[in-house]
């Protein structure tokens, strides 16, 4: 068997249709509510998670005043080196 036939039949075995089942009307509704209470869980958590960090950005700019840190920097992690505990 040639190398070229050799490659065609295995092309052949792994592009194989299948057919699908058809989906129903409640099928569809379902991926649908799924999807977009997967879009609403991901984008509560982002929005969560960027308070938290504007929360820190805020606490930082009350206690350091001379800083030039921008909030980009502070949510891309570039923190001073310097904190601002109280002992």
């Amino acid at each position: 068997m040639s190398t070229i036939a050799a490659r065609g039949r295995l092309f052949g075995v792994l592009c194989r249709h299948r057919e699908r089942p058809r989906r129903s009307f409640g099928d569809y509704v379902a991926l649908t509510i799924a999807r977009a209470l997967t879009l609403a869980v991901v984008g509560g958590l982002v929005h969560v998670t960027y308070l938290v960090e504007m929360a820190g950005y805020d606490d930082f700019r009350k206690c350091n005043r001379q800083s030039t840190m921008t909030r980009l920097e502070w949510v891309l992690s570039f923190r001073a080196a310097e904190d601002c505990r109280r002992y």
